[in-house]
């Protein structure tokens, strides 16, 4: 008679010690890897926190704002289009990206003119409106 239970038993072990490395892998591999996923939490945050910033309605004071009793006064979106982006994005409190644009009440997109030209929104210039960079100068 012929000893066949080892042969099962070592093909058996090879299996699962091949299981549990790939376990292992897979494990190290979630850990470790770069996911940076955007929690919808975090960006409607965000989003609330840059829009009560610019009115000044919103309760928070901000010396940033540019809407007050619901009209936007020229000179202080002159003002915000033409400073830094990085340093508003301190000031804002804001981690993510962002692109500030008007729009009138038919929807259509409003330029502003500043010191460099007619500008088509502030903010990142990765992010578009309508096709055209963020705060492109027509």
């Amino acid at each position: 008679m012929e000893k066949r239970a080892q042969g099962q038993s070592w093909s058996l072990d090879i299996i699962l010690g091949v299981v549990i490395f790939m376990l292992i892998i897979g494990i190290f591999y979630t850990l470790l890897s770069n996911n940076k996923k955007t929690d919808i939490g975090d960006i409607q945050l965000e989003a609330s926190t840059l829009s009560g910033n610019l009115d000044s309605s919103s309760g928070i004071n901000s010396s940033l704002a540019v809407i007050e009793q619901g009209t936007i006064d020229d000179m202080k979106l002159e003002t915000l289009y033409d400073s830094d982006y990085n340093t508003l994005k301190r000031q804002f409190g804001i981690q993510g990206d962002f692109c500030i644009y008007i729009v009138d009440q038919y929807g259509k997109l409003v330029t502003v003119d500043t010191s460099g030209g007619e500008m088509i929104g502030f903010g990142n210039g990765n992010l578009s409106i309508n096709g055209k960079p963020c705060g492109s100068i027509l």
